[in-house]
């Protein structure tokens, strides 16, 4: 039985291997091409992936593969319907790092408000010590942090911010009402969002629906400078009409855990402005949430092939 992992960014394979089946040949790779996924994973029955991609090319040239197991939130490099119509299971782990995300965007934009990373950079490299050379900044107590996205992570991001005194808006067609009151969200129109946010938290999955939703018509409506946060994924904004917001002074600064290709192309326009500090992918990262997605990710592939046991579908076969 032939089990391959196709590609993971820790580089390492103990974990996984410890929660598969025994009995199972496990190949190691670190593969991101269509070809290298078709030559390599001729013959196995199960995968498990994080980058790779599993398009229907792809998995029409793979008759023996059961099941993806992305060791992931997200499925956007898996096509899921040819993958249902192929009958193969894909499963991911939505949860794993639901604390990890949400600090690490609170985190983004708490040093983007306090201009943290300018100020060591003033420090460090031109040895200046002046609080003054630096944006002017002002009070978070009292701001408004709009949500685009209102999800559970987002929502665990919205109760730090209330911690620091901010007024909570959000843009979710699909919250509840009664979840939206919960956590104190105010919902509204997202061009309404933008009018009268501080901060923008934009944290949505990738599908069709919402690549690149976040561009021009938001940035348009921006009134009060607001810096922009994303800790979801890059192909979700408009990196051409966030430049032209950064550019035009409508946007003030940026925090990005993502951008629109990964790994990064640092020749894109993005890269070219001071007022955006960087995270390279990494806001899901802490050693218990590495842990943890590696070890369920591989007890989604044996749970599977052994018929039992808890398994997190995102395309179950009929």
């Amino acid at each position: 039985m032939k089990i391959v992992i196709t590609d993971c960014s820790w580089g390492s394979y103990d974990v996984e291997k410890q929660h598969l089946p025994k009995d199972a040949e496990v190949v190691c790779t670190q593969i991101l091409t269509e070809e290298e996924v078709i030559e390599t994973c001729k013959g196995a029955v199960a995968t498990l992936s994080e980058y790779a991609p599993f398009t229907r090319r792809v998995l029409e040239q793979l008759p023996d593969l059961k099941i993806i197991a992305n060791s992931a939130m997200g499925v956007d490099n898996i096509d899921l319907d040819a993958a249902k119509e192929l009958g193969i299971a894909v499963t991911n782990v939505p949860d794993y790092c639901f604390d990890e995300v949400a600090e690490h965007a609170m985190a983004l934009i708490l040093s983007t408000l306090r201009n943290i990373p300018g100020y060591n950079e003033k420090v460090r490299k031109e040895k200046k010590w002046d609080f003054a050379d630096a944006p002017k900044l002002y009070r978070i107590n009292g701001m408004t942090m709009g949500l685009i996205g209102c999800g559970r992570i987002p929502r665990k991001a919205a109760v730090m911010a209330k911690g620091f005194g901010m007024k909570l808006v959000g843009y979710d067609p699909y919250l509840p009402k009664e979840v939206a009151e919960e956590f104190g969200i105010e919902m509204m129109p997202m061009e309404r969002l933008a009018e009268v946010s501080d901060v923008i938290l934009s944290h949505v999955p990738l599908m069709p629906s919402t690549e690149k939703m976040v561009g021009k018509n938001l940035f348009d409506h921006v009134k009060k400078q607001p810096i922009f946060v994303n800790t979801s994924r890059g192909g979700t904004v408009d990196h051409d009409a966030l430049c032209d917001a950064l550019e035009s002074g409508a946007v003030r600064a940026a925090a990005l855990d993502v951008v629109d290709e990964e790994p990064a192309n640092f020749a894109s326009r993005i890269f070219k402005y001071d007022n955006v500090i960087f995270t390279p992918h990494a806001a899901f990262y802490s050693e218990t949430a590495l842990e943890e997605v590696r070890r369920r990710s591989a007890e989604n592939v044996t749970h599977f092939l052994a018929g039992e046991g808890d398994i997190n579908y995102v395309v179950k076969p009929q």
